[in-house]
């Protein structure tokens, strides 16, 4: 499928003669056919048969590399697609459709005032990114949740929900990275492509990535303070269990005492013989107990 960069994208049936700038997109069967628009030529074109990140190449005279872009509603799936961009126009090489649905976007919604390959390549990367913001402050709002039950003491199934929230946030920011130096090379213009109105766009865009990079941080270090809050609540409860089982042994350890001392086999124990002699043992028992029980309230043992 070509496009036509005017004021607004026009789409061109075949591939005959066609003006410039142009955009193509391709799928990779139809790229190896090598039936490609002028200014390219197969032969000296790198090839990308499996995008799994983002990076941009510089070339004597062609801009080529690839982006590969997690899928904002299924943790876990990419979209990825190649590009090549000279002063003519851009081919995406793309089995995912992604490329051919943001273009449709442009298409149906973009006018330019000053059409241009760099100005396309901008709004291209902006409509690609356009609720990555929206996408981050969910993953705060969950990050929020799990705090809000860490505080109130639900821990259960917390270490599954923080454990998925960091390696999304992980893969946001390695993708931020990534997206952050395909910019910066374009930025580079080595070859010339794109004039200057454009590049200060593309300064534009890069500083919003970095904005997006530091959002990540952000929300990496946020994670990190639930999870040291959920250490505390688990200490807390440790505590609590260790504080009952020392109050326990020291009640019992005084009756344990007595137990051993009336257990001794001497002939001549004045208790032995008494008729009273086990209500005797009983009582102290209770009133041990009971004694130890009230100095632990009023040291503050027991709340």
């Amino acid at each position: 499928m070509y496009y036509s960069i005017g004021r607004k994208l026009v789409k061109i049936e075949g591939s005959g003669d066609i003006s410039t700038p142009f955009v193509a997109v391709m799928t990779v069967s139809e790229f190896e056919k090598g039936e490609l628009p002028r200014g390219f030529d197969l032969s000296t074109m790198t090839r990308y048969p499996k995008p799994h990140f983002c990076k941009a190449e510089a070339h004597e005279d062609m801009l080529s590399g690839t982006l590969s872009v997690p899928d904002k509603r299924a943790f876990g799936k990419r979209s990825g697609f190649s590009y090549y961009i000279n002063n003519d126009g851009i081919i995406f090489v793309d089995n995912s459709k992604l490329a051919f649905s943001l273009i449709e976007k442009i298409e149906a919604t973009t006018v330019w005032r000053e059409p241009s390959l760099g100005r396309f390549l901008y709004t291209f990367i902006e409509i690609l990114v356009e609720n990555d913001l929206r996408y981050l402050e969910g993953i705060e709002d969950r990050l929020a949740k799990l705090e809000a039950s860490v505080l109130s003491d639900k821990l259960e199934g917390f270490m599954y929900g923080i454990v998925e929230i960091r390696k999304e946030i992980l893969a946001c920011s390695h993708y931020y990275f990534q997206l952050y130096d395909v910019v910066l090379e374009f930025i580079e213009n080595e070859n010339g492509i794109f004039e200057e109105t454009s590049l200060k766009l593309l300064g534009h865009f890069s500083d919003k990535i970095n904005r997006f990079r530091q959002e990540t941080q952000m929300l990496r270090e946020y994670s990190l303070q639930i999870s040291e809050a959920y250490q505390t609540q688990i200490d807390i409860r440790q505590n609590i269990v260790m504080k009952v089982l020392t109050v326990v042994t020291a009640i019992f350890l005084p009756l344990t005492l007595i137990a051993g001392w009336y257990g001794m086999n001497f002939e001549y124990m004045p208790e032995l013989r008494w008729h009273y002699g086990y209500l005797y043992v009983f009582f102290l028992s209770i009133l041990v107990v009971v004694g130890c029980l009230w100095i632990f309230k009023k040291k503050k043992f027991l709340r």
